[in-house]
């Protein structure tokens, strides 16, 4: 081999050789970009449920904000009811009046619930209902009636994205009667 065509062989090996290593960069810069590429949208889909999760609790907390004003006005009418009362000689007047349906709504564990009539009154055709974005409630054969004392055991689900955790009872403490109605927030939720 001559002294030309040995220096024109070890260029085309040093061309082939910078070629290659070209080939192998390019591939492994591709490579990073694709990762970097499915590490970006991960992070923007998480970023997006715990958007929607912080929206969900947010829309909860105002919810429950409502219910308090709910509560507020009955604990007014209650004052007032008081405050209507005759004064005697020994105080106010205690008259033994008629509770009706109240209610009670505890946490069994998990998932479960158990809604129990705390009042006077039979609470007849309840129905018993829950937000489109909360789980549940399940697990209540039809509408029934409750007698003072007794319960329905239920389940619901609060879940990331549920935006109302509240529970809405309707009843009628008569057959035929108008219907009253409930709300109150899941407890723990």
């Amino acid at each position: 081999m001559t002294g030309d065509a040995f220096a024109n062989t070890v260029q085309i090996v040093a061309t082939l050789i910078a070629l290659a290593g070209l080939a192998v960069s390019f591939e492994f810069s591709r490579r990073g970009q694709k990762l970097q590429r499915e590490a970006s949208a991960e992070a923007a889909r998480q970023a997006e449920e715990s958007n929607r999760a912080a929206q969900a609790a947010a829309q909860r907390a105002a919810a429950s904000a409502a219910l308090t004003i709910d509560d507020l006005a009955r604990i007014a009418g209650a004052l007032e009811a008081i405050a209507a009362r005759r004064p005697t000689g020994a105080g106010f007047e205690a008259r033994a009046e008629a509770v009706g349906v109240s209610w009670r709504l505890e946490a069994t564990g998990g998932a479960g619930y158990r809604l129990t009539n705390t009042g006077s009154t039979t609470a007849r055709d309840v129905w018993v209902g829950g937000a489109p974005s909360l789980e549940g409630p399940s697990g209540i054969a039809g509408h029934p009636d409750l007698a003072p004392g007794a319960f329905v055991a239920f389940r619901a689900t609060v879940l990331p994205v549920t935006t109302d955790s509240t529970i809405t009872v309707t009843w009628a403490e008569a057959p035929g009667a108008e219907r009253s109605s409930w709300r109150y927030p899941l407890p723990g939720a």
